[in-house]
């Protein structure tokens, strides 16, 4: 469902059913006027796209907003999911670990920054409410892509994550490793669940299966390279 294509932008890991693509280390992810341009020249190019971009200033909470065609690029104000029934428009989710949760259906598409700390609030759940309260929007119907994130091999945390969770989150354990001297927890198993259970089909969620700290991974993160590191970018398009 995915492939690695040297393009314009460096590597990129992209989609083979939708405009659903992910960048890599060989661009920062920093957004100016200048990579925006990079970034549409490519939808354009590749999925045959005029699209502005819209972006988010993430806080790492569960804030969601409607993008709307705009020029070339709006940085949408503290939120960390977009959502649009608009043509022309892109959708970009800047994450170093983060698991960028993608849907698309169609008449809407929806990006979702899903840090731990967004995946406690269920950020996902309200994206999938924000779609269905304003737009036509089967999730029977809809594909989900879960992009490249830190998964559970390498996400180590303390207990009191755990707790934040497991307040949220019946039957929480079932999404925690504890074979090592700390628990891991699987950010990617638990948002699957929740996809299914809001009615996407078992054969609509993708998961891209990529680490971004894993040894040799081609991706930013942040527990590898710390504030100083890049940003991968999540980008959908319609």
């Amino acid at each position: 469902m995915f492939s690695i294509e040297q393009t314009s932008l460096g590597r990129v890991v992209v989609s083979q059913r939708d405009p659903v693509f992910y960048t890599t280390r060989d661009i920062s992810g920093r957004l100016d006027a200048d990579a925006v341009a990079v970034i549409r020249n490519f939808i354009r190019g590749r999925f045959g796209i005029e699209a502005s971009l819209s972006t988010c200033t993430q806080v790492h909470g569960a804030i969601v907003q409607k993008a709307e065609r705009n020029g070339s690029w709006r940085e949408c104000d503290s939120c960390d999911a977009l959502w649009t029934a608009d043509r022309g428009v892109a959708l970009g989710i800047k994450v170093a670990d983060c698991l960028p949760v993608t849907i698309v259906a169609d008449e809407v598409i929806a990006n979702v920054h899903s840090g731990w700390r967004g995946a406690v609030q269920k950020i996902t759940a309200a994206a999938i409410d924000a779609v269905q309260h304003s737009a036509h929007f089967d999730p029977a119907a809809a594909r989900a892509y879960l992009g490249p994130t830190i998964r559970a091999c390498c996400f180590e945390v303390g207990e009191e994550v755990v707790d934040q969770f497991s307040a949220r989150y019946e039957g929480m354990e079932r999404y925690v490793d504890r074979s090592g001297s700390k628990p891991h927890v699987d950010v990617v198993a638990l948002t699957v669940d929740l996809l299914r259970n809001r009615g996407f089909a078992e054969g609509s969620i993708v998961d891209s299966g990529l680490c971004t700290r894993c040894e040799g991974s081609i991706f930013h993160s942040y527990r590898r390279d710390g504030k100083g590191g890049g940003r991968n970018l999540a980008i959908v398009a319609q």
